[in-house]
């Protein structure tokens, strides 16, 4: 078989290893939700007070960014899960 006889819409048996990785640490990216909220959290608690608005600056941009992380991947894993189930009912 040729690379030109692939077709882009076959999923192979086997899983990439980061979908892997992803799929196996679910709970990885729900911990960065976690801590994203939480960070988000304590972050507009310090914006209260003026010496702590750097701080609570710094809470926003980490809690955004887990939050990013966790989202991403359940994204990947509900994909993944989604592809597992279509290729078995077909």
């Amino acid at each position: 078989m040729t690379t030109t006889d692939l077709d882009p819409d076959d999923v192979s048996l086997t899983t990439h290893p980061v979908e892997e990785l992803v799929q196996d640490y679910e709970w990885f990216h729900t911990l960065f939700g976690i801590i994203g909220n939480v960070a988000f959290v304590v972050g507009s608690i310090f914006f209260l007070f003026e010496s702590l608005k750097t701080a609570g600056v710094w809470l926003f941009i980490i809690g955004s960014s887990g939050m990013l992380v966790g989202s991403l991947g359940q994204i990947v894993v509900r994909r993944t899960r989604r592809r597992r189930q279509e290729r078995g009912s077909a």
